[in-house]
């Protein structure tokens, strides 16, 4: 899994959340360029991403990642302060896993066990 988070506190966090549950492994990147770069070493199984991002929004970075083939299909968490701002957005992109900030992290991990049940041998 990857974690694409800005902001180290919140990033560091939900990777650890993640790599906590049995069977799980999470990288935490901050800008969507290390991101880009990462699908190509680490095939993720899902993928967790800041809307407000630096370089690019996490919207532009889901719309480029969608292109590439090797992770079109990959399942995405979005996690947001602004989630009301763009909700339109992600609706018309079929995006139905938002976390708001401030989340609960009992959301995280049931969200994470959902949609990436099998993740490393599974939870």
């Amino acid at each position: 899994m990857i974690v694409v988070e800005d902001d180290p506190p919140i990033g560091q966090l939900l990777r650890d959340v993640i790599n906590d549950e049995d069977g799980y492994l999470a990288v935490h990147v901050r800008r969507p360029s290390e991101a880009l770069r990462a699908v190509n070493t680490v095939r993720p199984d899902l993928l967790v991403i800041d809307i407000g991002l630096p370089e690019m929004s996490g919207i532009e970075l889901y719309d480029r990642l969608r292109s590439d083939p090797a992770v079109s299909g990959v399942p995405v968490i979005f996690e947001t302060a602004i989630a009301d701002a763009c909700r339109r957005e992600l609706r018309e992109r079929g995006v139905t896993h938002v976390l708001e900030k401030p989340f609960d992290l009992a959301d995280v991990r049931h969200s994470v066990h959902r949609l990436a049940p099998a993740a490393v041998g599974g939870p």
